[in-house]
């Protein structure tokens, strides 16, 4: 059995490697060849950009793969690519796709339908929908309909927030960071009540693997994948912080009135929650996961205090780390607190 896997160097990727080696694929790793991971065993390496439907179809040519993974890259162009040439092609995608995620308002009631399941409402069915939305769930469509049309088998995975060693995006760095440098205090968006679904990137590896082996059962499918335990905001930062034995105190101010470090977990104007469901997956493909939640977080911390992020080396990751307007806000936002509270009791008398 031969196995494509395009991309596979980022968090998720060695997982999937090492699981398809495990069940006797030979396996190729096609990547742009700008990050050669030393850690991965040895493969054939195929350069080429995987967002460049010729690109690759000057190095696929007329090799046969019994399945291929795309784990990175432009997903319409991959398609594209491969069409006639696999048996089967396992997708990436993501929740965006569902409504309300990126844009809370454009929907009746806000925001995205709680606990959502696979056929929850998607972005093409509005008449506006978020145009990196809109190319996530286009380019769904587009593989659904080349599988029609007999080029391959396709079935896919909806990522919620992908975290772990090495993730392209240190979700967790804004509180490690903090305890390293010894801060005391830090804002929190909305009391930390926001509920992110998250899922481990060795889990999320477990969900694609399952579908491989489950080739006939997930033709045609999309899945939902998420840790079996989800954390509010305020339960993933008491829970970082107990980890690296430090002790900080998280000052809840609304999310509207003040930055944080916690940005990077919302759309500009969105606000959580995102929570799915992932019956399918454990009903259909018999996925179980494979690392707790807390186990995985716990190592993940562990990594980020012996490797600290160096933001050159994450371009799409922006924290917020000015420590003097931070304490010129939780100065001013107690004051307005005391006096809210001063109103508040005349109120009630």
């Amino acid at each position: 059995m031969r196995a494509l896997v395009i991309g596979g160097t980022g968090p998720t990727g060695p997982h999937v490697i090492g699981g398809l080696l495990h069940r006797g694929y030979t396996v190729s790793l096609l990547h742009r060849g700008l990050h050669e991971d030393a850690s991965l065993p040895e493969l054939e390496h195929i350069h080429a950009d995987p967002y460049d439907v010729e690109s690759l179809r000057g190095v696929v040519g007329d090799r046969y793969f019994d399945v291929v993974l795309a784990m990175y890259g432009r997903v319409r162009a991959i398609g594209e690519a491969v069409a006639g040439r696999c048996g089967q092609l396992v997708c990436i995608s993501g929740t965006p796709v569902y409504q309300g995620l990126i844009d809370p308002h454009s929907v009746h009631p806000s925001g995205m339908k709680l606990q959502a399941r696979e056929n929850s409402p998607t972005v093409d069915q509005l008449r506006n929908p978020p145009r990196f939305a809109a190319a996530i769930r286009s380019a769904e469509q587009y593989v659904l309909g080349q599988r029609d049309r007999g080029a391959y088998r396709v079935a896919g995975v909806r990522y919620p927030q992908i975290y772990g060693p090495r993730n392209v995006i240190p979700w967790e760095w804004p509180i490690v960071k903090r305890v390293l440098d010894g801060r005391a205090r830090m804002i929190i968006p909305d009391d930390g009540l926001w509920i992110v679904t998250r899922c481990a990137a060795r889990n999320a590896a477990e969900a694609v693997l399952r579908i491989a082996d489950n080739a006939d059962v997930a033709d045609g499918k999309y899945y939902n994948i998420a840790d079996d335990d989800q954390f509010t905001i305020r339960q993933l930062a008491e829970l970082i912080v107990s980890r690296m034995g430090g002790e900080m105190e998280l000052v809840g101010i609304p999310g509207e009135l003040a930055p944080s470090g916690f940005r990077e977990y919302v759309p500009p104007g969105g606000r959580p929650h995102m929570l799915l469901d992932i019956s399918a997956a454990k009903a259909e493909l018999g996925y179980r996961e494979v690392i707790s939640a807390r186990d995985a977080l716990n190592a993940t911390v562990d990594w980020q205090t012996s490797n600290p992020i160096d933001l050159a080396g994450y371009p799409t990751y922006r924290p917020w780390f000015d420590y003097g307007a931070e304490d010129r806000i939780l100065e001013v936002w107690e004051r307005a607190a005391a006096e809210l509270k001063s109103v508040t009791a005349q109120a009630l008398g």
